[in-house]
């Protein structure tokens, strides 16, 4: 059996902060594998306005950036499902394949608010550990914002990492990249070479 981390994701682009991130989930949970499952179309979000590449580029410079890590997989399972991506459909997919390791789910402290819109979240409480990321200027709510029960949340707040927080934002970097800023301190070599050679996140013309 493996102990599986899940880290599902936009990565548009992949950074540094989402390596470091990663790289310390695995030492805090003394965890097997990590596994970047890179979203189609978020329910949570709207992708479709706001993502500056596409799902298969996003893809590769997942692969880019982990450079046959054994500690690391990248999972394109959302974005060979049609939109929009469940956690818990996702879930159950990979339970079924890989009946034999443990997953945890990795959730990012910014989406605490909202984690009781996600589809069957009290179902996916109940089965899945979760581990929740800190976020720079995310406050923990110590009570459910929604209707998760109090048994589930204890398991929500318990699962809070003591990991570093990395101020390093896909959204601030796309906005750098466009306005020709500098951003290759912030995103691994190999993915701002790729980033390069296909003109990704350019200021459109109009």
């Amino acid at each position: 059996m493996a102990k599986i981390l899940i880290f599902g994701g936009t990565f548009d682009p992949v950074h540094n902060g989402h390596m470091q991130t990663a790289r310390a989930a695995l030492r805090t949970l003394q965890a097997d594998r990590i596994m970047f499952v890179p979203a189609n179309t978020s329910p949570h979000k709207l992708l479709p306005a706001m993502a500056a590449s596409a799902p298969q580029q996003r893809l590769a410079m997942l692969h880019l950036a982990i450079d046959d890590d054994p500690a690391m997989e990248v999972s394109a399972l959302e974005l060979l499902r049609p939109p929009p991506s469940y956690t818990i459909d996702t879930l159950a997919i990979l339970r079924r394949d890989r009946p034999g390791d443990e997953m945890t789910l990795l959730v990012g402290a910014d989406q605490l608010s909202a984690l009781h819109t996600w589809k069957e979240m009290n179902a996916i409480l109940e089965t899945t550990p979760i581990a929740v990321l800190p976020r720079p200027g995310f406050k923990v709510p110590y009570r459910s914002p929604g209707n998760i029960p109090d048994h589930l949340w204890q398991k929500v707040i318990t699962g809070i990492l003591d990991i570093p927080q990395y101020p390093i934002s896909a959204t601030a970097i796309r906005q750098r990249l466009a306005l020709g800023e500098p951003v290759a301190d912030q995103i691994p070599a190999a993915v701002m070479a790729y980033i390069r050679e296909h003109g990704l996140y350019q200021k459109r013309v109009t």
